[in-house]
């Protein structure tokens, strides 16, 4: 299985790949919405998690990309909500597509869980 990981903070990308890498996925990974969603185009990934804060493409509107390019892709929304730790951002991601949202930080357990979850494994 294959999970894209789009975030513009390096070591929450990097964070991701490890916990995932360590249950057996793939990953890949991008710095912003831009990268995600032609990573997605061209790699075809099972899962996509997408931070909701980024610069260039916000993840409201990479959510949505996605959603357009594959209506039964997989998505997990993060954020920590960023300066103002505004959280709503979690709840707009569930209302336009995201299948589960998790508010950073969150634990390697709930990543996995969350994934395993969604991807059936």
């Amino acid at each position: 299985m294959k999970v894209l990981i789009i975030d513009d903070d390096e070591l929450i990308r990097m964070t991701c790949c490890n916990i995932l890498k360590k249950a057996g996925y793939d990953t890949l990974e991008a710095e912003n919405g831009n990268l995600g969603v032609s990573l997605f185009k061209s790699e075809r990934p099972d899962l996509t998690v997408t931070d909701m804060l980024m610069p260039d493409k916000e993840g409201l509107e990479t959510i949505s990309e996605i959603r357009a390019i594959n209506p039964t892709a997989k998505i997990i929304a993060i954020s920590g909500g960023g300066r103002t730790k505004n959280m709503s951002f979690l709840q707009l991601a569930k209302q336009i597509g995201a299948d589960c949202v998790l508010k950073k930080p969150f634990k390697p357990s709930d990543l996995l869980t969350a994934a395993k979850g969604l991807l059936n494994t």
